[in-house]
């Protein structure tokens, strides 16, 4: 049998890493993945038998292994919850593919996440556990994406043999988890304020602009002009309207240079309000002080 290559590069080259950092006597004592669980809630839908059925093919397919229904211990009418009920389907992945899905994980289905900036450091406990989740199953490439009647979130629990926070997140770090970088604190965190995809979606209008500003220019002398036949104009109606309109000038988003915020935004400076006084602030802007604001 293959041995999964995260496995293999956990023996050959994490194993001593770890030990050297932590000073650890032998390589025993670095800390490794015991198991991986995840863990589906369905809800309302958990009634429908049709449903679970779909959710257990598909946790299925993503661990590779038949996962188990789990039931409610305790009835509370609050949540609408009754003792006995399906509440939901989970599984534990253990030993070999434990790590083939963790490498899948994190080479294939994580950066398929919309906007994704990273996994955050807040789910770390204090007994080597990380926890986080997901909202959208489809990001793994084994689940067919027409065959889903209705995209669910799972849960994702890391259980690792370390003793502190430090040392689990070392471990996950070697093996190329993408955790969100820290932010230095005279700085800030500007991809916060704006979406990447509106940034690069307005950055395509400003380019379709510059593209069709003359030809637009020029159509739109044609049809103001009143001396030259209506047939003429009507022509260059046309071909004005078969331009794509987000080429005109009133599509483009008055966005900040720095933040990539839309509100508040000075059209000379061409930055935000907050990117302004921050800079002013920090002394960056000769001759403006905090009464000049």
């Amino acid at each position: 049998m293959i041995e999964p290559r995260l496995k293999e590069n956990y023996k050959n080259k994490i194993i001593d890493d770890l030990q050297k950092k932590f000073s650890l006597k032998n390589k025993f004592m670095v800390p490794k993945v015991a198991k991986v669980v995840l863990n589906m809630g369905l809800g309302a839908d958990a009634n429908d038998k049709k449903i679970v059925e779909n959710c257990i093919e598909d946790m299925s397919l993503i661990s590779g292994q038949k996962p188990i229904v789990t039931k409610f211990k305790k009835s509370i009418s609050n949540f609408k919850t009754r003792k006995g009920t399906t509440a939901g389907i989970k599984v534990t992945i253990r030993s070999n593919k434990m790590y083939e899905f963790i490498d899948r994980l994190v080479n294939i289905a994580l950066p398929r996440i919309k906007d994704f900036q990273g996994l955050s450091k807040a789910g770390f406990d204090n007994f080597g556990n990380f926890s986080f989740g997901i909202k959208e199953h489809i990001i793994f490439p084994e689940i067919n994406f027409d065959k889903v009647n209705r995209i669910r979130g799972m849960d994702i629990t890391i259980v690792t043999s370390g003793n502190n926070k430090e040392s689990t997140f070392a471990l996950l770090e070697a093996m190329n988890f993408p955790f969100i970088k820290k932010v230095d604190k005279k700085g800030k965190n500007w991809g916060n304020m704006a979406k990447t995809s509106a940034i690069q979606r307005n950055l395509k209008r400003i380019k379709l602009v510059k593209k069709f500003l003359k030809k637009r220019e020029d159509l739109k002398k044609i049809i103001k002009n009143k001396k030259l036949p209506l047939e003429e104009r009507f022509a260059a109606q046309l071909k004005l309207a078969k331009i794509p309109r987000n080429s005109a000038k009133v599509r483009i988003r008055n966005r900040c240079e720095i933040t990539g915020r839309p509100h508040g935004v000075y059209r000379k400076l061409k930055i935000s309000r907050i990117a302004l006084r921050d800079l002013a602030s920090h002394g960056k802007i000769p001759g403006m002080t905090k009464s000049s604001w």
